[in-house]
């Protein structure tokens, strides 16, 4: 059952990915990041309080607290909303297995770096795959179905700079959150960090647009579509996950979780209307090799 549920996690990813490409042409990304937390933020905050996390989170030293908030404002408020506003004009199909790859690859990285995790042959050979196949991914083009209103896709070089940037905060965030959680469990976590990241997000736009943002959220079927993306993807694929953490092991679960980006494939073809070239294809197995290097013998 643990290795189904982290398999299950990686399939809402991949849905999330799909739904937010097809919502992120007509909406911000910053809007649909920090609905998607604000609706996921009473699920997970429910399921904390009903399996016994308030006391811990109730007894967390404010250091703490304040490290998993600024990792939920860089991660998500940063590098989720760059990724949802990317989404558009790179593809779903070079964006999410290379943002999933350079994650991987700089998170390993960083933990030999910053927090004396070990480094082997694994760090090398797997961050080799996932740099050959995100160069590959990159370097090649989507081939999209004629849509006069789809938004001009981004060259090389602007694609490059946004894949760096959402990895990089993922990246920042993960370590900063590993780092700076104390002895908080993981339910604990998500129900500080994920309503943190969504009310960063809120806040952050409402500031910048001056209430204008309000006014263009989502309606009628995107709005349901938004409720299930937040339910659905945010919410229930975190539970998932931690889930399959706690009953496959760690290794394992990060192994089955970081397939999506073979998921998305399909999907981006059934519901984007995304056709794959064979760089792509080659690119994406490059990079989830590469990803399941890093974790089963990193």
């Amino acid at each position: 059952m643990g290795e189904a549920a982290a398999l299950a996690s990686a399939l809402a990813w991949a849905g999330t990915s799909v739904g937010m490409a097809r919502l992120s042409t007509r909406y911000s990304g910053a809007v649909l990041s920090g609905l998607r937390f604000l609706i996921a933020s009473p699920v997970v905050i429910a399921l904390m309080l009903a399996t016994g996390g308030g006391p811990e989170l109730a007894g967390a030293a404010p250091r703490a607290v304040g490290a998993i908030a600024l990792s939920a404002a860089i991660g998500y408020g940063i590098g989720d909303t760059t990724y949802v506003r990317a989404l558009p004009r790179v593809g779903l199909q070079r964006m999410a297995p290379t943002t999933t790859a350079l994650f991987v690859a700089s998170s390993a990285i960083g933990g030999v770096l910053l927090l004396d995790e070990r480094a082997g042959w694994a760090l090398l050979v797997g961050g080799a795959g996932v740099i050959a196949g995100t160069y590959l991914i990159v370097a090649s083009r989507v081939e999209r179905l004629p849509d006069p209103a789809a938004p001009r896709r981004l060259g090389l070089a602007a694609t490059a700079l946004v894949l760096t940037i959402v990895a990089g905060c993922w990246t920042t965030a993960t370590l900063l959150l590993a780092g700076g959680r104390g002895d908080l469990g993981a339910l604990p976590v998500s129900a500080i960090r994920i309503p943190a990241g969504g009310l960063t997000i809120a806040i952050g736009t409402a500031i910048a647009s001056r209430g204008e943002v309000v006014r263009r959220l989502p309606s009628g079927a995107d709005l349901w579509l938004m409720v299930a993306l937040g339910l659905g993807g945010t919410a229930v694929g975190s539970v998932l996950y931690i889930y399959g953490v706690t009953e496959a092991g760690a290794a394992r679960a990060v192994i089955l979780n970081s397939t999506s980006p073979l998921m998305v494939v399909p999907l981006s073809m059934y519901f984007l209307g995304e056709r794959p070239t064979r760089l792509i294809g080659a690119g994406t197995a490059l990079c989830v090799l590469g990803t399941l290097v890093l974790m089963a013998f990193g």
